[in-house]
């Protein structure tokens, strides 16, 4: 019997039955994962407090023979996260954050520098203040590791970055900006001021161990992430529900 073991950050939970849980994580080798962990909602020991979302785990997972459902057949907890779970701020942010990386991946995809980057966003929430900072430059990266990041560097139209512009626009159809000398009656584009623009391009260029130094306005915080909520819903034909409930704070 083949195993598959690897340290995994829990994305979703969901009951299964009288007494089994369906758990998709996101793992450092394998990518993401769904398994079902039997008699998981009954265990005083096995599984207890540790299947819950935005765990960090040490985990084994014997694949499916027939599906890509494998089964969890044991799970030692990393790192809990705990102040994620004391704030209903921070729960709400990691919350989102293991919804993007859960509608935005495949199963079975293997991408270790998400991995990191998801436990470094995980940290980051737990122990700073700036849950909304921490989101939009975790969400702008992955994008980029995706390979599905947004081209900020010149107006899709005419290849210009000219800071007197009038405005610029985010297209999430062309996943790019527009500006005013150029825009259509696209009723679609997002207003985003150069001074986001330019904040989004750092935290795209900044490696993580210098991003806690970027600092973004009220104003261009909330027009970034509002471009990249609509992006996301655009891409994904669907909408992230975890947006509803997280707050610019």
């Amino acid at each position: 019997m083949s195993f598959l073991q690897s340290r995994a950050i829990v994305l979703k939970v969901t009951d299964y039955g009288e007494s089994d849980k369906i758990v998709i994580c996101y793992t450092q080798h394998f990518g993401k994962l769904k398994a079902i962990a039997k008699g998981a909602k009954r265990s005083k020991k096995r599984f207890v407090n540790k299947l819950e979302f935005f765990s960090l785990l040490d985990i084994t997972i014997v694949p499916g023979r027939f599906s890509s459902l494998g089964r969890i057949d044991n799970a030692s907890l990393v790192n809990p996260f705990p102040p994620l779970r004391e704030n209903y701020h921070c729960y709400t942010a990691a919350m989102l954050v293991c919804e993007l990386v859960d509608q935005w991946t495949r199963e079975n995809d293997s991408d270790e520098p998400l991995f990191q980057l998801l436990c470094w966003c995980l940290h980051q929430l737990a122990t700073r203040d700036s849950l909304a900072e921490t989101v939009i430059f975790f969400q702008i990266k992955m994008l980029d590791l995706l390979g599905m990041g947004l081209m900020l560097e010149h107006c899709l139209v005419c290849g210009t970055l000219d800071p007197a512009a009038p405005a610029y626009y985010f297209s999430p159809a062309q996943s790019g900006i527009i500006c005013s000398r150029c825009r259509t009656s696209d009723t679609g584009l997002i207003p985003l001021s150069m001074a986001a623009i330019k904040s989004m391009q750092m935290a795209r260029s900044l490696p993580l161990a210098r991003l806690h130094r970027l600092k973004i306005s009220g104003k261009s915080l909330s027009e970034a992430a509002t471009a990249l909520r609509l992006y996301g819903n655009f891409q994904l034909q669907r909408e992230i529900h975890s947006w509803k409930q997280f707050h610019l704070v």
